[in-house]
């Protein structure tokens, strides 16, 4: 059996003898405790502290213990605050004691701003801005900030800021911007139409082609894009101009004026004339030319193009001179609106249908008449005026006909001798002249002709005369050359006749003294046959009779006399 434990008696007993109970256990229990913790701890911060953010996301963190925030505060000032706080957690892994801190589940996702566009930030956080003003300016204020943010990924508290994004101020080629500050301080002029640099209203300075970031704050400027470019204001239809002539009747003008605005003026002119109905529908252009281009042009063409008759539009060079004027004072006009002139083209006038009908007949018998008068001085010609004049026109030009001759008045007619009005280039005169002209040439193509014979027949005689001289000289000298052979080849043959005759009476003398010491002619012919064939013979093979035997029979004889003697 067990041992049956003492029952303490008093308080302190009691108490000692609970302390060692529970010491015994607690030492008892030091091993587990230590294995759990090693087993349990690394299992709590891997699965209760552990934060995982995604690429391109964030976490913000809420503290659960610290100070309570005072009323208007959104966020903890300090990490001595308990609530939503400044740091957030970006992509990766963290670690945070759930205990003291709390996050959402899900991630926020970073706010990317694309190429093009622009963020605005609005703190949510810090004092309330001072009355009148709307921007943040100092860093402990809420509000909208000044500065936007650039395109790309921002990691932005969203319990701190909120984010708008807009598109970026971008202006095109061939345009202007013009800025409005709309925050700022009071202009010194209320009544300007620009306000100096920093004042609230629109500004001198103008934004020229290309974007814009730090102007893309929709809260702080407002940027209105006009096109400054050459434009053309045609006048014609509505925009058409109809004024009275001299005499009353209306005159209607159609054309063109080139104009476009001038930079130095633009945001005056924008002040003046643009309105947001205007900017929407046409982009400020057709204000200005409705309330200045046209007016003025109205007014102008009533005061110049007025001052003439209507049927000075249809003839003559009215048109022109009222276009140039027009233009001049166009010009001036609306360089103190801030407007650059570049031309004003009148396409056409049209005056009243009875008086062009009427001028229409008018013209149509001056052109027959004009053409009978033509006809009647192709016939019998043109009467020779002198003493005329030039008619001056209402512009102060002389005038000139279709043909672009000057229209002649007053003057007499010429005459002639006979007291006859001198007329020239009629059809008849003409002919007459042409024939006249025609015989002449013909006569003088002929006498050219002969001319041309003479001349080619007194040549072709001196050519023969001059050849025939040069034959007969050269036949002179021929025969005298002949002569000359002729004597030098008697004189030569003469002279061979006589070498010859003395070469034969030398040889004849020889052959005699040859003939001579032989004796006799026969034996100097034996000699002189046999000198010749000896040389050539060496053997004789015949026999002892014969003619050829006889011929050389005495020489054998004497050859064998001799040999015998031998």
């Amino acid at each position: 059996m067990g041992k049956i434990p003492r029952i303490p008696r008093n308080q302190e007993q009691m108490e000692a003898h609970v302390q060692k109970f529970f010491g015994t256990a607690l030492m008892a229990l030091v091993p587990l405790i230590i294995i759990s913790a090693i087993i349990i701890v690394p299992i709590f911060i891997w699965f209760g502290c552990r934060i995982e953010v995604g690429p391109g996301e964030f976490k913000p963190l809420l503290k659960k213990t610290g100070k309570d925030l005072d009323n208007g505060m959104v966020l903890a000032p300090s990490l001595d605050f308990k609530g939503p706080q400044f740091e957030i957690l970006k992509e990766g892994r963290h670690f945070r004691n759930p205990f003291t801190w709390s996050w959402p589940i899900e991630a926020f996702r970073a706010t990317v701003i694309e190429d093009g566009k622009v963020g605005i930030l609005i703190r949510r956080h810090g004092k309330p801005l001072p009355e009148g003003r709307v921007i943040a300016l100092a860093d402990d204020e809420k509000g909208i900030l000044r500065e936007p943010i650039m395109a790309g990924r921002h990691y932005i508290n969203r319990w701190a800021y909120s984010v708008e994004v807009v598109d970026m101020v971008k202006v095109e080629p061939g345009h202007m911007g013009v800025v409005t500050l709309q925050v700022g301080n009071d202009p010194e002029d209320r009544f300007a139409f620009t306000v100096n640099e920093d004042e609230r209203g629109v500004q001198p300075a103008l934004l020229q082609p290309g974007t814009h970031p730090l102007h893309s704050n929709k809260y702080v400027y407002r940027v209105d894009t006009l096109d400054v470019r050459s434009h053309k204001l045609e006048m014609s239809d509505r925009n058409s101009i109809k004024f009275p002539s001299k005499f009353g009747f209306d005159i209607r003008v159609e054309g063109t004026i080139e104009w476009a605005p001038r930079l130095e003026k633009l945001p005056e002119l924008f002040v003046k004339f643009v309105d947001e109905a205007d900017l929407e529908r046409s982009g400020g252009i057709e204000n200005i030319q409705q309330k200045i281009i046209l007016p003025f042009a109205r007014s102008f063409f009533r005061t110049v193009g007025g001052s003439y008759r209507a049927v000075d539009y249809i003839t003559g060079s009215t048109r022109v001179v009222v276009q140039n004027e027009v233009g001049k004072r166009l010009r001036e006009a609306c360089a103190k609106e801030g407007i650059l002139i570049k031309s004003v083209v009148i396409k056409a006038t049209k005056p009243p249908e009875k008086i062009s009908q009427q001028y229409e007949r008018r013209e149509i018998a001056r052109r027959m008449k004009d053409r009978y008068e033509k006809e009647i001085e192709m016939e019998v010609g043109n009467v020779v005026m002198v003493g005329q004049t030039p008619m001056i026109g209402t512009d102060g030009e002389p005038m000139k006909d279709d043909n672009g001759k000057p229209v002649m008045i007053g003057g007499k007619i010429k005459t002639g001798p006979d007291g006859k009005p001198i007329s020239v280039g009629g059809r008849l005169k003409r002919e007459i002249h042409r024939r006249k002209k025609d015989r002449e040439q013909r006569l003088g193509t002929v006498r050219e002709e002969i001319a041309k014979e003479i001349r080619d027949a007194e040549q072709y005689k001196a050519v023969k005369e001059t050849q025939a001289r040069r034959e007969l000289e050269v036949a002179k000298i021929k025969l005298e050359a002949a002569k000359d052979r002729a004597a030098a080849t008697l004189a030569q043959g003469q002279a061979e006749a006589e070498v010859t005759v003395m070469s034969h009476k030398a040889e004849a003398e020889g052959v005699k003294a040859k003939v001579a010491a032989f004796g006799q002619g026969n034996k100097y012919a034996e000699y002189t046959l046999v000198r010749k064939l000896a040389p050539g013979i060496n053997e004789i093979l015949s026999n002892t009779d014969g003619l050829f035997a006889q011929l050389f029979e005495r020489f054998i004889t004497v050859d064998e006399n001799k040999t015998e003697e031998k």
